[in-house]
Formats: structure tokens, sequence, C-alpha cells
């Protein structure tokens, strides 16, 4: 029998695998597949942390609030500057308190009781507060109410307005997140304007 192949072990079948260039076109496929997935998936996690980043300034003019109510005593919240002054650039600063300001100095003193003090977690973007009375702080007083009612704005790194959030501060010192009621993909303020970055 010449010219045919014979194969010592007829039961076992020829060596297979892949050549190099179909795990070229495989990586490449997956690779793609992967960049389709992930994009999106940024951007939610940063939707997440941006979400959960304004609940817990949300949570913490609660407890202003609450503590007004309690003390009876007027509670300040503001951004505080390397000197403990309150400043405007909330953003910069990245340390926001809650302390009662005995001597209404817009100052947090050595001598005044710290009731909490926070960083802002995110990194980029803008936190911005906006009120009436151009005031850079909030003051709630013992009834809970506030005279300096406002809207405290954050915009991502991107200036993408989808991400943007707001956090509303009334009269009556409660807070409040608007939604999307329109259902055009941004949230909007107070008036139901779109939020702008």
């Amino acid at each position: 029998m010449r010219g045919t192949l014979h194969t010592p072990y007829p039961w076992r079948s020829l060596p297979s695998g892949f050549t190099l260039i179909e795990l070229l076109l495989v990586v490449a496929m997956l690779s793609i597949a992967l960049g389709i997935t992930l994009a999106p998936l940024a951007k939610r996690v940063d939707d997440l942390r941006s979400a959960t980043a304004m609940r817990h300034l949300s949570s913490v003019f609660a407890l202003a609030r609450q503590e007004a109510l309690i003390r009876q005593r007027p509670i300040t919240v503001c951004a505080l500057a390397p000197d403990k002054r309150c400043n405007r650039q909330w953003t910069d600063n990245r340390s926001i308190a809650v302390f009662i300001d005995g001597n209404d100095n817009l100052r947090l003193d050595d001598t005044e009781l710290r009731l909490r003090e926070i960083r802002w977690p995110l990194t980029g973007g803008e936190l911005s507060w906006r009120a009436s009375l151009a005031k850079n702080h909030l003051t709630f007083e013992p009834n809970g109410g506030t005279w300096q009612n406002g809207t405290l704005y954050y915009c991502p790194k991107s200036r993408d307005a989808r991400q943007a959030r707001a956090l509303v501060i009334s009269h009556s010192g409660r807070n409040y997140m608007p939604g999307d009621s329109n259902g055009d993909g941004i949230r909007e303020d107070r008036e139901g304007r779109n939020l702008r970055c």
C-alpha cells in the first residue's frame, strides 16, 4: 500500500487548533463587543456615583434640619475654605460642614460644635450652591425652616447634562432631588427647566 498515509493509531484524529489569524480575529471581535458594552456601562457607573453622592448630601441637609429642631438653635451648613470660613466654592474645597455658628461669623471656630463634616466624594465635575439672598451658606432655624432656600447643582466633568443633578432645599427646610418629568433624559430644576452644565 504505497502512497497512502498510514497512522499508527487510527482512532486518534489529527491535531487541531487555531491559527494565529483566527486567534487575532476572535480577539478583535471581542474587543469591539466589549467596547460597545463598556461605554454605556461607564456612563451608568458615573450616574450611580453622582446619585449616591447627592443622596449623601441630602442626608447631611436633613441632619442639619433635624439638629436645628432638636437643639432649638440655628444650624449652619456650608463648604469650608482652608481657614474654616464658609466659601462659595463647594467643589474646590470638598469639605462640607454642619455646625453651630454661635457668633454668626460664618466660620467654624475651634470653640464651636461641629456636628458633621464630610468630603465631597467625586473628583472632577462641579458642585455649586445657588441660593436666594446670594448667600454662600444655609442656616436652618429652630423651627426647621430656612430663609436662604436654594439649590445645590452637580455637573460632571464631561459637562453632559444627562448626568447632571440638583438638590433643592425649600423654605420649610426639606430637600428633594427633582427628576426627569418629561422623559427627555435630562433632570429638571425646581422650576421644571432642564439642568444645564
